[in-house]
């Protein structure tokens, strides 16, 4: 069949036009329109093509594709997650065409869970705070961290985000070294991230250095049903941040399906205790019952007492893609990683783009390490000193 172009009428004063390509398919529910192409000028970045991955118990395993147009997003979500079509006025018969029908609750139970998590390096305010150890990021600071250093850091850190929930269709992004609810506001006002419908979950930790844990997510998309802090229990009562966990709910097709998740950021190995991350995930599962998925900075390789402790836990690692989130002592490190137990199952990938990259490259892999913010006290002006992972969540 030859591929036939379907033009689509843009909103009263919206700008660009918008055509969808239709191609054939190898599925009989996509039909002809197994990949979209975008018909728009200027290129908005983080836009991807929708290639299908379809098997025999998979339907449209695929990242969500965005238009923008005059501030406004137009949504075409991977199983059905949400659909905002009206916007730019698509003819119903085309939606229909193009997206999977989900009728029975076992088709629902099969559509993935797209998340995130971004270590984002000492996200901190220039703002002396009295209660915690941050007066090196004041403006008359070690670091000399003026208004216009912070102003970039946030405008970096936002871009990244931007790109990640584009690029992955992620309902939920996990945060870490979040210094307070000040910064968060002031990230989910910068663009592109003005643009989309995000909202917080995040309270201060009794952490020393006021290093937080915080989750942004698309309430367009899901819905947060609880919250909880959980607060690890630790030798000699010494304070540390604190988890989060959140009950994610979203509906396919009228039909409500739920996902719990923990969400950390484990010890530093500076702790000096090699135990210290197994005890503090093991104390975090004894209080948070329930909880499916495991997701953040673990501040540990694969292979140590961690993965020992999850293992007799029933807990399952993700399936991994990629060198790893951190580069040290030239070799990489996957710090930032996760698990989950049956019935899920979950594959993390590193997300990096040119401009997340330092200019030098490891020799033995050929990739660049992520390009930091600090390098002790002094300004090197990147996003971040991890790479952010995109984590898929099937149910087996």
């Amino acid at each position: 069949m030859r591929a036939a172009r379907a033009s689509c009428s843009k909103t009263p004063g919206s700008a660009g036009r918008f055509c969808l390509v239709p191609r054939r398919g190898r599925h009989p529910l996509l039909k002809a329109f197994s990949r979209w192409t975008r018909c728009q000028h200027p290129p908005i970045p983080g836009f991807i093509r929708l290639q299908p991955t379809v098997g025999a118990d998979q339907h449209f395993l695929c990242p969500m594709i965005q238009w923008r147009t005059s501030g406004k997003l137009v949504l075409l979500a991977a199983g059905g997650l949400c659909l905002r079509a009206s916007e730019v006025w698509v003819p119903p018969q085309l939606v229909a065409s193009a997206l999977p029908v989900l009728h029975a609750s076992g088709d629902t139970a099969r559509a993935p869970w797209n998340l995130g998590w971004y270590n984002v390096e000492n996200l901190f305010d220039n703002q002396d705070d009295s209660l915690v150890r941050d007066e090196e990021f004041a403006a008359d600071g070690a670091k000399e961290y003026t208004p216009q250093l912070y102003r970039l850091k946030v405008q970096r850190v936002a871009k990244v985000l931007g790109w990640l929930f584009h690029q992955t269709g992620a309902v939920a992004v996990g945060l870490c070294e979040v210094e307070n609810n000040r910064v968060l506001d002031d990230l989910l006002r910068t663009p592109p991230l003005d643009q989309l419908s995000l909202w917080r979950v995040h309270r201060d930790s009794p952490d020393p250095r006021g290093i937080d844990v915080a989750v942004v997510y698309r309430s367009d998309c899901v819905r947060v049903e609880n919250a909880a802090w959980v607060l690890p229990r630790m030798p000699e009562e010494r304070g540390t941040r604190e988890a989060v966990v959140v009950t994610l709910v979203r509906s396919v097709r009228g039909t409500q399906d739920t996902l719990r998740v923990g969400w950390m950021h484990l010890p530093s190995q500076r702790s000096g205790d090699a135990c210290a991350r197994a005890s503090a995930w093991q104390s975090l599962v004894e209080q948070a019952s329930g909880c499916s998925v495991w997701l953040g900075d673990v501040n540990e390789a694969p292979g140590w007492q961690l993965d020992a402790a999850v293992a007799a836990c029933s807990g399952v690692p993700f399936d991994r893609i990629g060198e790893g989130t951190y580069y040290y002592r030239d070799a990489w490190s996957w710090l930032d990683r996760g698990w989950s137990v049956p019935p899920w199952r979950g594959t993390v990938r590193v997300l990096s783009q040119p401009w997340m990259r330092s200019g030098a490259r490891d020799l033995k892999s050929g990739l660049a390490p992520p390009w930091r913010t600090w390098r002790g006290e002094q300004w090197i002006g990147g996003p971040s000193d991890h790479y952010p992972i995109h984590v898929q969540l099937t149910r087996i």
